[in-house]
Order: structure tokens, then sequence, then C-alpha cells
């Protein structure tokens, strides 16, 4: 997969996912609109206040669209369900640091189901503290939090490209996923400051122009590949 190419995840938190025609329509015109993937944000209501759904939704997307399911763990103790949401179909499987006690022995859970491993970093965690995790070569995908964890809709908290760009220095060919406050402004300059997988919700769903979103936000010419070759 050559990084050079920007993948999109609509993140399916702006609709209701909970009806099934709903949920149908929204995964088939994010595919039909250029979407490399589908981004499942899993809240518990106890690493974050609020909770969305668990690995049975997961499993039930997993029927309904080709695209690469971007499960985003926000829970406590995700080494407990690891096994779960990669039975139900998850492409990738992200934790949060600050969830794990042993974030590397909770990465190479992950690879050894055969799935992508990723860590995810909350604005408040400084993205040195992910420096010798990363020289383990564990991790697939880095995604940076443009805000705090937990809802919707949330504008992006300053300082969130430059953290990407830190990354970006200390690994050249990790995939860095941006999530939470991206709209088609500000994807300019994440994408410029090494984000390469970047996640947005109402930018996508609540576009006039769905297509026309996406290709805003993958920076307009860039080709729509799946990469399950990693």
């Amino acid at each position: 997969m050559a990084s050079k190419l920007i993948r999109i995840s609509p993140s399916i938190l702006c609709i209701d996912y909970n009806n099934d025609d709903v949920l149908k329509v929204a995964l088939r015109d994010i595919e039909k609109a250029g979407a490399n993937m589908v981004h499942l944000d899993v809240m518990d209501g106890k690493f974050v206040p609020n909770k969305t759904f668990d690995h049975k939704l997961v499993n039930k997307i997993q029927d309904m669209t080709s695209l690469m399911l971007d499960v985003h763990l926000m829970v406590k103790n995700p080494e407990n369900v690891i096994a779960d949401y990669a039975e139900a179909g998850a492409d990738i499987i992200t934790v949060h640091y600050e969830a794990c006690k042993d974030p590397i022995k909770v990465l190479k859970m992950i690879k050894d189901k055969n799935v992508l491993a990723g860590i995810s970093i909350s604005p408040q965690t400084p993205a040195l503290k992910l420096s010798d995790i990363l020289k383990t070569g564990l991790v697939d995908v880095v995604l940076v939090m443009g805000v705090n964890p937990g809802a919707s809709g949330q504008t992006i908290i300053p300082g969130s490209a430059e953290k990407v760009a830190e990354i970006r220095d200390m690994d050249k060919k990790v995939y860095i996923e941006i999530d939470g406050g991206v709209t088609l402004k500000n994807s300019s300059i994440l994408r410029r400051m090494g984000a390469n997988i970047i996640v947005s919700s109402k930018a996508i769903f609540e576009a006039k122009n769905m297509r026309k979103a996406i290709k805003t936000l993958k920076g307009g010419g860039f080709i729509n590949k799946l990469f399950k070759d990693i």
C-alpha cells in the first residue's frame, strides 16, 4: 500500500446506526462516494462517559458492506474484548494508550488475531509516549484524537496537527489516522502534516454532495483503494 494515498473512514456516530434501513443506506452511500472504510466508535460508558454499541453491530455491518471495518475501541481493559471484535470482522482494531496497562501486550493480542493493530492517544497524551511502542514494529496505525474522546461534533483542539507531525517524524511508514473535529477546511493541513487516514462524520454524512466532500478530504484525485495488502 502506497502511503501517499489518503484513506477516508467515515464515522457513523451522527447517523441512527440502530436503524438497519438507515445504516444500510449510509454504508451504501459512503462506499459509492469513494470512502475506503467505515469508522466504528465503540464507547463503553466507562473509559468515556458515553456509550455506543458493541461487537454485535460490527458483525452486522460486516454483512452490509465490503468496506474495511475500522474499529476504534474507547473502552477500559480492551484486552478483554479484542477477540470479540476480531471475530466480528474488524479489519483494524485500535485501542487507547490511556486504557492499556501494557499497550505492547495488547497490540500483540491484536496482531495474533491477524488484524491490523492501532494505538490511539487522547489530546492530553504527548506524542513522545509512543516512541518506544513504535519501535516494536507492532503498530500499523496511530490514531490521533483531535478532540477529547467520547462525543461527536466537537471542534478540533489546537496543536492536533502538530502532534500528527511529531508522530510522522518518529515513523515515516506508520499510518496516521486523525479523528475528531476534522472538517473540509482543516483536512488540508492535517494531510500536509502526515495524516493519511481521515475520520469525519458530519462533514461527510451532512454534506450536500457526499462524493465531493470525500474528494475534498482526500485532497482530490487520490485513488480509492482498500489496503488489506499491508
